[in-house]
């Protein structure tokens, strides 16, 4: 039997609507949308495509950003968590990557892995490096299982959320306002890392999307905190959070509130992300909320050594660690 041809193509951020179609069919999170990763375009302006491979009834796809340094180009996954989904097994793909990437003259890779997507027919373990611990909720259960999943501290809190609900809006025009005032001050103050740093055209886009759901709490018709929420068909996100002095005990009710609307549209996972860091403060507040944690990872690939070795040697880097910042010549 003949062996089934394959393509691998690249579809620009020009061609939105083939970049749709190629999602079909494909469990896939918000950081593959055309729309996710148009608006880490307006801040980044990094070219930015769809990688898309056909092996008969095979497809996998991954968004990719190429990044220039000293006129060589690496690539990396937008914003988001994102990385290969694909539709099947397909043990021969490293080869086809590979082939690839090279024909493309990247010099390597830094590929964000989705852990409710990943499929490791896909890489070589030993180009996966985990960095981070992800949170995710099982919205499949009754409202009364998460709810006994609670620690009991934030049923605690939680117990009366019904009683406050009148404090609580969707009203999207009144939690963008809010919410694009208030982004960079909150994010500031809290020491944020620079990736948080989006243009006000990528906050602005984001928040129209119709799979971008805004929660706000209110106390006299004054805004005061607000949550942001995406999702696909397969999985929601919490993707930020932003609230005034005095504010901030409402976030755990903010979350709660989001993850019930979510539940109601049938969307079957909630990932809470992580921490800023392993086990920190942000990340045990997702714990408490019963969230099953998930090895955040990602692949850190080289695809023209010597080039890759040239470039650490210029920049005093060692090209043979790759457990810290990669590509490593991009740490300074």
């Amino acid at each position: 039997m003949a062996k089934e041809a394959v393509t691998q193509e690249i579809i620009p951020l020009s061609e939105p609507e083939k970049w749709r179609e190629a999602l079909q069919g494909i469990n896939h999170a918000f950081g593959h949308t055309w729309e996710s990763t148009y608006a880490m375009h307006l801040t980044t302006n990094f070219p930015t495509y769809l990688y898309v491979l056909r092996a008969g009834l095979v497809k996998i796809v991954c968004p990719l950003a190429e990044r220039d340094f000293n006129n060589y180009i690496d690539i990396v996954t937008p914003y988001g968590f994102s990385g290969f989904a694909g539709n099947q097994d397909f043990p021969d793909f490293q080869q086809y990557w590979l082939k690839f990437t090279q024909e493309q003259g990247y010099v390597s890779g830094y590929i964000g892995l989705n852990p409710l997507l990943e499929n490791n027919t896909y890489w070589s373990a030993d180009e996966v490096y985990q960095h981070n611990t992800l949170y995710v909720l099982n919205l499949q259960v009754s409202m009364t299982e998460l709810f006994q999943q609670l620690s009991q501290n934030r049923r605690r809190q939680l117990k009366n959320f019904s009683a406050h609900q009148q404090h609580f809006t969707t009203d999207k025009l009144l939690l963008k306002e809010f919410y694009l005032a208030q982004h960079q001050r909150f994010f500031s103050e809290k020491k944020a890392a620079p990736v948080y740093n989006f243009a006000p055209a990528t906050l602005s886009y984001l928040l129209n999307l119709e799979n971008v759901l805004l929660v706000g709490y209110t106390e006299s018709g004054q805004v005061k905190a607000v949550s942001v929420f995406a999702y696909t068909t397969y999985v929601g996100e919490y993707l930020f959070n932003v609230s005034l002095p005095g504010a901030q005990d409402q976030t755990a009710a903010l979350l709660w509130y989001g993850l019930t609307l979510l539940k109601a549209k049938q969307i079957p996972y909630l990932n809470l992300g992580g921490g800023a860091q392993e086990g920190d403060s942000i990340a045990q507040f997702k714990q408490r909320f019963g969230a099953a944690a998930f090895p955040l990872k990602a692949l850190k690939q080289v695809y023209n050594t010597p080039v890759y070795a040239q470039l650490c040697q210029a920049t005093q880097a060692d090209p043979a660690n790759k457990s810290g910042y990669f590509p490593a010549y991009r740490q300074r």
